[in-house]
């Protein structure tokens, strides 16, 4: 896989070349050592072995409700996209980019999508004489080398690479679910788990788990570091916070929500709120690890971007170019507010539907806060506040939907306080905007 996503290497000693550079190469020794393994120790072969591993693993919790989500609502929103495009078409009749003229192949290349592929193919590039302009050193790495590796897996080449963004979008998604439905459960039931699953895959801007972008995969990173340090796995939950810090450029925020869990049995039951049962601190090695592991991951990506830039934090200068500048919650609240007490809510909207819808994803997850807090903890609302309140007074709503989208304690929230008889319409209302959203997505129409 190191291979697969590095392009291998090449040394000399003296005379003598050493080269690893094809994936496929490992893979056929690899198959070779294991046969004469077999052949030395015999087991259980794989067509045996294989098979008994896979039912046991069905029948952990939360597998086939995650599945029937997966199943139940991306295929829908690839469908949704292709018939757009095929019924409703692009702006002015062209699509801004193309990878190949097949329709479907093509489905996948849509607006952030060509900036991870162009990673994936070439790797970092950085012009230091325009600064101000749109660079794609702004992408954290985790996802385009993970892509990159199962496109060589799968072949290589565009097409392959392209398709591979769609897979370990899917996959993540799909053990994102898994993590996420043990976590509901803890907190909840199984009923309410399986309820904040549905919620939050029909959801009207989680059509980006079905997307070339890197939701999936940093919602799989925090739910798999909140699952693991609040069941005491502290290792294997700094191995995922790593991963989130590594993902995106707001991940190193999630050691705030994890500093919270590891010091909530110091504070008061009034302030940490939830119902889960006090725990002992963690030991302070493992739990240091854990909290910092986030920033780590940051750290470590901000070191490569000094060798190749000479500022190690040309990453956050580098928002700019997607129209990124400080203004503060308060202007922003102010010249909102002026905005629609000027124009009306209609002509509001009617002006500027994206940003409205937006905004009302935005005001949903901070009105979830509070009632968060009380009910599932602290630290839960803690990571809606830090993950949406910085990129709000950045940016104003610019893509508050999407950022919005993988905020799982406000669907935890809304899954334990709807009654059962509305849960089918929350979800059903949901999926028909979700559907518009993709619509407007794979024909090239602004959504953020």
């Amino acid at each position: 896989m190191v291979v697969a996503m590095s392009g291998g290497f090449r040394l000399h000693f003296g005379d003598v070349r050493l080269a690893v550079t094809s994936p496929y190469r490992l893979l056929a020794v690899a198959l070779a050592l294991g046969l004469v393994r077999h052949w030395a120790a015999p087991s259980a072969p794989v067509y045996r072995d294989l098979p008994r591993r896979l039912r046991t693993w069905w029948q952990a919790p939360g597998v086939k409700p995650s599945a029937a989500v997966l199943v139940g609502t991306r295929p829908a929103v690839l469908i949704v996209g292709y018939l757009a495009v095929i019924m409703i078409g692009y702006p002015d009749g062209r699509v801004p980019q193309r990878l190949s003229q097949n329709e479907l192949v093509n489905l996948p290349s849509r607006w952030d999508a060509g900036w991870y592929l162009g990673i994936v193919l070439s790797g970092y590039e950085f012009d230091s004489r325009h600064v101000d302009r749109q660079q794609n050193i702004v992408f954290f790495p985790a996802y385009p080398l993970i892509v990159r590796g199962v496109g060589r897996l799968l072949g290589g080449g565009t097409a392959s690479y392209s398709g591979a963004g769609v897979l370990v979008s899917l996959m993540a998604f799909f053990g994102a679910l898994i993590y996420l439905f043990n976590l509901a459960r803890d907190m909840l039931d199984d009923d309410h788990a399986v309820a904040a699953l549905w919620l939050l895959a029909a959801y009207p801007f989680a059509l980006f788990y079905s997307a070339y972008y890197t939701e999936s995969l940093y919602l799989l990173g925090v739910a798999g570091a909140f699952l693991h340090f609040t069941r005491r796995q502290y290792w294997i939950a700094a191995l995922w916070g790593l991963l989130v810090g590594l993902t995106r450029p707001n991940g190193f925020f999630l050691s705030a929500p994890l500093a919270v869990l590891a010091v909530a049995s110091l504070l008061p039951r009034a302030v940490v709120g939830g119902s889960r049962p006090d725990q002992p601190p963690p030991p302070w090695l493992a739990g240091a690890v854990a909290v910092a592991a986030p920033i780590i991951g940051m750290l470590v990506y901000s070191i490569y971007v000094g060798g190749l830039t000479g500022n190690p934090l040309a990453w956050v200068t580098g928002q700019i170019g997607w129209g990124r500048k400080y203004q503060g919650l308060a202007a922003l609240a102010v010249d909102r507010y002026d905005l629609v007490s000027r124009l009306g809510v209609e002509k509001y909207v009617t002006s500027a539907p994206t940003e409205a819808l937006n905004a009302l994803a935005v005001l949903f997850v901070l009105g979830t806060a509070w009632p968060v807090a009380r009910r599932l903890g602290l630290a839960y609302a803690v990571f809606i506040l830090i993950s949406i309140l910085p990129p709000l007074a950045q940016g104003g709503f610019l893509s508050g939907g999407r950022f919005s989208a993988v905020l799982f304690p406000a669907f935890f929230w809304l899954a334990a306080v709807l009654p059962q008889r509305q849960r089918a319409g929350w979800i059903a209302t949901f999926a028909a905007i979700q559907g518009l959203n993709a619509a407007l997505f794979y024909t090239w129409r602004p959504l953020f």
